[in-house]
């Protein structure tokens, strides 16, 4: 993760500390730490652990002002190694509550683009009207609340090339928002603390407070057309989605028909990710459709994979590849996969399905 294509953006030093201190050949607090949480959370992948445990040091930098320093490239990485041992023996409860309690809440205000144009030419193809929606790992519920606002979507879409071309706006058929989450529920400040300490991502998250902004419902008149279902409010629940019974009946309550997931399974092995597809995909109402986002190689990487997995006779019941993302943060370009025609109907080009009259007022997008 140090060497990552993205470069820094305030992550990278105390990544390298991370590595100077775990090849020491002795590092009992760092040892101490991975024990406990490899008690609580044995499920956890190692890019979700690696990524936590930077947020943990932010959280103990914002009390602790020598523990700064951990994010300062100025500072030697020797130095910066041994101030990480210190900094967590000195914060061990704090650091082990959060690695043991929280999730990376990472909120990107431009991933909604995605599900946005895919689940309007999903609707469209299949002749979808009443869309009961589920956000799984929703955070604070962001994505839920910019579907279908056309400000949000015009703001963010010119930074998101399409290859070969990009889906038609089209306003998505939504009759419920629904979101859940992990308890606690992420706060603002949680999510904050989640990006890094960097001018780029202070950026990033002036994008999330001008979304929340122009979102303070979820239907505006900057959603759909007045009177439609969009302007149904979302309802954001308490959830675990590893209790997969309470996932599966959550599902089945609420007839949900759609269910988004983005940038939450990396955080599991592949046995749990399995797992927590199936029990989406048994549970869906028909026609049913699960659309995925998840980073490339466990963050390894730059960029992220769109899946779809279509159940009720509307398509595979497969992972279908639908697209890939250049940047995790919605930025740069996105080119349709194999799966992508299947799942919109449009053979990878907005030419060869046109949309209804109400979706035209601005055209196809890039």
């Amino acid at each position: 993760m140090q060497q990552h294509e993205q470069g820094n953006h305030g992550w990278s030093v105390v990544h390298e500390s991370m590595a100077l201190l775990a090849g020491s050949g002795s590092a009992p607090a760092m040892d101490r730490l991975l024990e406990s949480v490899n008690r609580a959370r044995s499920r956890m992948s190692t890019s979700h652990l690696v990524t936590l445990i930077g947020i943990a040091l932010r959280t103990v930098a914002a009390q602790d002002s020598r523990a700064k320093a951990l994010f300062s490239p100025e500072l030697s990485a020797s130095d910066r190694a041994e101030l990480l041992s210190r900094t967590l023996e000195e914060h061990h409860d704090r650091i082990t509550t959060v690695l043991t309690s929280r999730s990376n809440s990472f909120t990107g205000a431009r991933r909604f683009l995605i599900p946005q144009l895919l689940l309007g030419s999903y609707a469209a193809h299949h002749s979808i009207h009443a869309i009961r929606l589920l956000d799984v790992g929703t955070g604070i519920g962001l994505l839920l609340r910019q579907l279908n606002n056309r400000a949000v979507f015009d703001r963010f879409a010119r930074d998101l090339e399409w290859s070969p071309q990009p889906p038609p706006y089209r306003t998505i058929p939504l009759v419920e928002r629904h979101g859940v989450d992990a308890p606690p529920l992420p706060t603002l400040e949680w999510v904050r603390a989640c990006h890094g300490p960097s001018a780029y991502y202070d950026e990033r998250f002036s994008e999330v407070l001008w979304s929340l902004e122009q979102t303070t419902s979820a239907g505006t008149s900057a959603s759909a057309s007045a009177g439609t279902s969009a302007e149904v409010s979302p309802t954001i629940s308490a959830l675990d989605i590893l209790d997969l019974r309470a996932l599966a009946g959550y599902l089945r309550t609420h007839r949900i028909n759609v269910v988004t997931c983005n940038f939450v399974l990396y955080q599991y092995d592949e046995a749990t990710r399995a797992e927590v597809i199936a029990t989406i995909k048994e549970a869906l109402s028909p026609p049913g459709l699960l659309l995925g986002m998840e980073p490339r190689d466990g963050l390894r990487r730059m960029g992220a994979r769109v899946e779809a997995h279509l159940t009720g006779g509307t398509g595979s019941t497969g992972p279908l590849h639908v697209a890939d993302v250049s940047d995790a943060h919605v930025l740069g370009r996105a080119t349709a996969g194999p799966g992508f025609t299947e799942l919109t109907g449009l053979a990878g080009t907005a030419g060869t399905a046109e949309p209804a009259m109400s979706d035209r007022p601005g055209g196809p997008v890039r």
